[in-house]
């Protein structure tokens, strides 16, 4: 069986069909609505390929719902926060009550699809400057942000009485850092409040960026 995986991998890779990442293995989880949705990869980081509501029947999440009661105009299936929440991640758990279900919609579970993929992440301190770089391949970015979320990273002597703000994010900074350095060999980043602006006056903060290189084959 393994020997037949590779061979699909291989017909698919020189047809171009692995589009993204050299992993041909897709995860799917299926969580029910009253469970946290948890992702994981024993091996490399989460990229998450979709994410959506569910009302269709399985064995742990109840019975179907039918097809009229699921609007298409008011039901919306994919769950835009998981991939912003977990893409980068050795493992991710969003809470059930971060996600928000429509209104009028009467779905039973989530279904997640994510490849486990090789990955790179640095961190720039702030007011310095960084090098992301692909030997092969180009830089896809997975997940960055400026800010801080944890209380060792870029830490010099700071004043006993000065709070550090351990849940700071900025969220233009994947959009930032895509724009730049996205499908490049090699990309410059400054980690500066001029940049990405201040999400925390008066932590010191830091850029960390999570990516991957993609194979020529790809693009």
């Amino acid at each position: 069986m393994d020997f037949l995986r590779v061979c699909l991998a291989l017909v698919l890779m020189n047809c171009g069909l692995l589009m993204a990442f050299p992993s041909p293995y897709d995860h799917t989880v299926i969580t029910c609505l009253d469970s946290d949705l948890r992702l994981r990869c024993d091996y490399g980081v989460i990229f998450v390929k979709s994410s959506r509501f569910g009302w269709r029947s399985t064995r742990t999440c109840g019975p179907a719902r039918s097809p009229f009661e699921v609007d298409p105009d008011r039901c919306y299936p994919e769950i835009s926060l998981v991939p912003k929440w977990c893409n980068g991640r050795a493992e991710c758990v969003i809470n059930k009550e971060m996600i928000a279900r429509p209104h009028h919609c009467f779905y039973t579970h989530y279904i997640t699809t994510h490849f486990c993929v090789p990955a790179k992440t640095i961190k720039v301190c702030e007011h310095d400057r960084e090098i992301l770089r692909c030997e092969h391949g180009r830089i896809k970015i997975l997940a960055a942000n400026y800010g801080r979320t944890d209380d060792t990273t870029c830490l010099r002597r700071r004043p006993y009485w000065r709070p550090l703000n351990t849940n700071c994010y900025s969220p233009n900074t994947l959009d930032l850092v895509s724009k730049r350095c996205e499908g490049r060999k090699h990309c410059s980043v400054f980690a500066s409040n001029d940049v990405f602006s201040d999400p925390c006056v008066g932590t010191r903060k830091y850029l960390e960026i999570t990516y991957t290189c993609r194979s020529h084959h790809h693009d």
